[in-house]
């Protein structure tokens, strides 16, 4: 059995043979993430990317052999996060890279489907992740914690941004937002309702409307927080790791 051929990274971006490359893979994940931004990851094909370019379909291959390439390049490229100083408040934090992580997901839409299934870890992943990982070590959790609790946020922000995503999907499919829908569902759920047959879902539905997106993620992230830091930032509080308030 022959060896695996070494990921993109460990790879020479100019190959040794032929003229030398007219783009860099930045570049061209660039015009990558742009196409599918705008029409869908399908579209990001490297026929169209380099026809945005100006170069010959077969010269893109010579930087991006495979498909898996060109998504590794792209899901790096874009999860190119702002460089997040710490502010020592770690609830803050970790709110901030929470909703820094969401805004990413929604302004690439194919972002958090393909990174699901593809656990890319390009230089740009490993400088987040060291810079996450160092936000919570300073606050006196072990790293298994530290992985825990990102693992918990980065599950909320991805589970959330898939949902409102396919939300709006169906939205631009049917012509139905959310508003409509509620008005045809009423009728139906009030009789069901009267029935006597659901008295908590009445009670909820009494005490509040369906929250947003927006309003469901922040509702939600502030639960996770709370559970964080009941478990873990307390205990690091009481025992001295980190400082109190």
């Amino acid at each position: 059995m022959s060896n695996p051929e070494p990921i993109i990274w460990m790879r020479a971006e100019k190959s040794t043979r032929g003229p030398a490359p007219q783009h860099s893979r930045e570049q061209i994940a660039e015009v990558a993430i742009e196409i599918a931004d705008a029409e869908g990851i399908e579209a990001a094909s490297v026929r169209n990317i380099a026809k945005r370019l100006g170069t010959g379909t077969m010269t893109l291959y010579r930087y991006l052999p495979t498909k898996e390439d060109l998504y590794a390049v792209m899901i790096d490229q874009a999860t190119g996060f702002d460089q997040h100083v710490p502010t020592g408040d770690v609830r803050a934090d970790l709110t901030t890279l929470a909703r820094r992580r969401r805004r990413v997901f929604l302004r690439h839409p194919w972002l958090a489907p393909l990174l699901s299934t593809r656990p890319v870890m390009g230089p740009n992943f490993l400088r987040g992740m060291e810079r996450d990982l160092a936000l919570l070590a300073g606050c006196g959790l072990d790293m298994e914690q530290a992985v825990d609790v990102l693992d918990l946020i980065h599950s909320w922000v991805s589970g959330t941004v898939q949902a409102q995503l396919a939300e709006r999907a169906v939205t631009q499919r049917s012509g139905v937002d959310r508003d409509t829908w509620r008005r045809q569902m009423q009728p139906y759920l009030m009789s069901m309702l009267a029935t006597g047959e659901f008295p908590y879902l009445k009670k909820m539905i009494q005490a509040s409307e369906i929250s947003e997106g927006d309003e469901r993620f922040e509702n939600g992230l502030t639960t996770i927080l709370d559970g964080i830091e009941a478990r873990y930032l307390a205990k690091a509080k009481n025992d001295g790791s980190l400082p109190a308030e």
